[in-house]
């Protein structure tokens, strides 16, 4: 089994070769403007003299750990202070105008297979700590969610990524985080035309 992700982020902020912040695509981020804006949810979090722990999963995760091309619309995950959090993401959102108030979420809690024996720190900056799932459990969830021509390249990468080569062995591997009733059998099927 291969290792977890690179390096830290620690400090890391958005530029472009002239050093100034990158313009988002749209309503779409890529890895750098992401960093940026979790840099600033710190800044906001630590001016507040709080630190906030932020678990992100699914494109988020995608971007900030393994694909800097890779782009998402927002930030899914599970953090604490709740309350605190939210607060100081929503003011992070009213000062980019090209972003929703709802870019960081946790609309993902009930998809989650529980706690990840093994998140990797992928940000630490005052006022924040950000971590990613181990690989396993990101594959997990993106299978379980099996969203055709959405979860596809992901869901490849990661098998890719930890060596697995047949529906079976990503399948074995979603059984580890999930009870065989969530599995559906449509999520089997798709797993199975993605690795024939």
């Amino acid at each position: 089994m291969n290792e977890q992700p690179g390096t830290s982020l620690s400090n890391t902020r958005p530029a472009n070769d002239e050093g100034e912040a990158r313009e988002m695509r749209g309503d779409r981020m890529d890895r750098q403007q992401l960093i940026g804006l979790l840099n600033e949810l710190g800044e906001k979090l630590a001016a507040d003299e709080v630190l906030g722990e932020l678990f992100v999963v699914g494109g988020a995760a995608m971007a900030l750990a393994y694909d800097a091309r890779r782009l998402t619309s927002d930030v899914d995950g599970v953090f604490e202070p709740k309350s605190v959090v939210y607060e100081a993401a929503q003011r992070v959102a009213a000062e980019h105008p090209e972003i929703s108030e709802n870019w960081l979420n946790d609309a993902v809690k009930g998809f989650l297979p529980g706690e990840d024996a093994g998140p990797q720190l992928i940000l630490e900056v005052p006022g924040l700590r950000v971590s990613v799932p181990s690989t396993e459990y990101l594959l997990a969830t993106k299978v379980l969610a099996s969203r055709i021509d959405r979860d596809d390249d992901d869901i490849r990468f990661l098998a890719a990524f930890l060596g697995l080569t047949t529906a079976d062995q990503v399948l074995d591997v979603v059984a580890r985080f999930y009870s065989s009733e969530r599995i559906e059998a449509k999520v089997q099927f798709y797993i199975q035309s993605l690795f024939q």
